[in-house]
């Protein structure tokens, strides 16, 4: 009980800037120590320096609260990674103190002596007070505050308001979760919009990325709900390694930090390890995640949806159910190899997401395309590139369900690899797809849109390798034009596209686009093939949109610009070019 001892807050009051720096330095040493211990100590690995963050975060508080006189009544609660004992070094703390509403002075002057010592530490403000009722209406307000007091722990005081915050929280979850489900969609899409995905974002954003931390909160908040089982065997470990390397980055910054660097992978793998693995385990990591949170939201939709949704045909063999593309009921899974084609244009097109158990019959049942493709597979193969924003989705799915690899065998090579440059934000693999789908809405532009996606598609395939990537690239489009069983004269297009797909943005930055002797450069590398170079044109701007912010600019499309007219003016008029060596 709060009462005239040394530890009555009004008594304090004189002293408590200065006790509450005391208390504080003797904490930021002690983390200090763990952080980056002595020389000749003991460095914890990332979860058991996290475990002991935890304990030691525990013990001052609770010493806080003991000093400070806590009332029968009242608990210290946190919420979030303290809360979920997964604190990393540098993270702050979500506090709340929770009261029966028997004393709320008391309550009050606790919070009142508890916010020095932990606004000197920097570790949070002075902690808000409520009562249990309080706390679970205002959570009924907001489905952020709804979530968090999911995982509610008690860290000093009287247990019971801290039981009953933490049962109340989790009945009221329980019971209203099928009302907040656009709220909890809506969340998280925005929370995506703004971090972008972890799998394929060159420099990832380990919390709040699509794929990160946030979205295995999301899984335990709907396990709690009832709607999903507890998350999988790949996404626990998963939320290990992102854990950890959240907790070295913190270590290794002296700060909070959640964005993985690409600096980073290099310091954080051992001598000899190669950073790309890192990169690829990352990826994996965050695709299992994703792969678990969308499964988990189209679940728990059709929870609030009518029993037997109607089916609709949405092509040959492939219907909607349920919010999911899925074959029909009379399709023939094992003998259709251009059914997966099918379901992945239908998909791409509505937005809708492939339903899972389709994906795994396609992985178990489907047969292959025998090369060279029939004409209704490549048909169903430039629908799809043809998509647009569509298509990142739809890609990533099939890639998953192992799919994806079997129609380009040579994506393999740049999964999940990083591309070497600091221009681009994606990993090689969804640059390509991110090229693919704003190429797509350039294909008007051109008079073979067909070659124009595809080329989008495959343009840096040669990457990953130790030969020249364009002359990689420009073979390996050549043997994906012959499996595709496109013509002879349309391979060759698309191979040269391949192989000269940076010479008009090199050549406009290097030289002046205004020159005659530049533009009959051009036109001698590229033959006169004007096809070529309206191709070469949009998979320039596409390339470049597709790369990062910033990259395309109206200044270098007015340089590029110049450069084609003059080029196509003077493959009409028929100057002649000089040889190239």
């Amino acid at each position: 009980m709060l009462g005239s001892g040394p530890g009555d807050p009004r008594r304090s009051r004189p002293t408590t800037s200065t006790t509450s720096t005391d208390h504080a330095t003797d904490l930021l040493r002690a983390r200090a120590a763990l952080i980056t211990p002595p020389v000749g100590a003991r460095r914890l690995g990332p979860g058991a320096l996290r475990g002991a963050l935890v304990d030691l975060h525990d013990l001052w508080l609770s010493t806080r609260v003991a000093a400070s006189g806590a009332a029968r009544g009242t608990a210290l609660v946190a919420v979030g990674s303290l809360a979920r004992r997964e604190l990393a070094p540098y993270s702050g703390l979500d506090l709340l103190l929770v009261h029966d509403g028997a004393r709320p002075d008391r309550a009050a002057a606790l919070a009142e002596a508890l916010g020095p010592p932990l606004q000197a530490a920097g570790l949070a403000a002075q902690p808000p007070v409520r009562t249990v009722g309080e706390a679970v209406e205002t959570s009924l307000d907001d489905v952020r505050i709804a979530l968090a007091l999911l995982g509610a722990r008690m860290i000093a005081g009287d247990p019971e308001p801290a039981d009953r915050l933490g049962a109340a929280a989790r009945r009221a979850w329980r019971a209203g979760w099928r009302t907040r489900v656009d709220d909890l969609v809506e969340l998280t899409q925005a929370r995506w919009r703004r971090a972008d995905d972890v799998a394929h974002r060159l420099e990832p954003e380990l919390r709040d990325g699509r794929g990160g931390l946030r979205d295995v909160e999301l899984l335990d908040a709907l396990a709690v709900a009832g709607t999903v089982d507890a998350p999988s065997a790949d996404v626990r470990a998963a939320r290990t390694l992102l854990l950890d390397l959240r907790t070295e980055l913190h270590r290794r910054a002296g700060r909070a930090r959640d964005v993985l660097l690409a600096e980073d992978a290099r310091d954080l793998v051992d001598a000899g390890s190669d950073h790309h693995a890192l990169a690829r385990s990352v990826s994996g990591a965050a695709r299992a995640v994703t792969a678990a949170t969308d499964a988990a939201l189209r679940r728990a939709r059709p929870a609030v949806a009518p029993r037997t949704p109607p089916r609709h045909a949405l092509g040959e063999g492939v219907v909607e159910h349920a919010g999911e593309v899925t074959p029909a009921r009379r399709a023939s899974v094992a003998r259709d190899p251009v059914l997966v084609l099918r379901l992945a244009t239908a998909a791409a097109r509505t937005g809708l997401p492939i339903a899972p158990q389709a994906l795994r019959r396609l992985a178990d049942a489907a047969p292959e395309l025998r090369a060279p493709w029939p004409d209704s597979a490549r048909t169903e193969l430039f629908a799809l590139l043809g998509a647009g924003d569509g298509l990142v989705a739809v890609v990533e799915a099939l890639d998953r369900a192992g799919l994806w690899g079997r129609l380009f065998p040579e994506w393999g090579v740049v999964r999940d690899l990083p591309p070497g440059d600091a221009r681009h934000v994606w990993t090689v693999d969804r640059h390509l797809v991110e090229v693919t789908r704003h190429a797509a809405a350039l294909a008007s532009r051109v008079s073979r849109p067909d070659l124009l996606l595809l080329a989008a598609l495959v343009h840096d395939l040669g990457r990953g390798r130790d030969d020249d990537p364009l002359v990689v690239g420009a073979v390996l489009a050549g043997h994906i034009g012959r499996r595709l069983g496109l013509s002879a004269a349309d391979t060759g297009t698309l191979e040269r596209a391949v192989r000269h797909h940076r010479l008009l943005p090199r050549t406009v930055r290097r030289h002046d686009p205004g020159d005659p002797a530049t533009v009959r450069q051009v036109v001698a590398v590229l033959e006169g093939d004007s096809v070529l170079l309206e191709i070469l044109h949009a998979l320039a701007e596409a390339d470049a949109l597709g790369t990062g912010p910033g990259v395309w600019t109206p200044w270098s499309a007015a340089l590029l610009g110049e450069l084609v007219g003059r080029c196509r003016a003077a493959m009409v008029d028929g100057v002649p070019s000089p040889a190239v060596s």
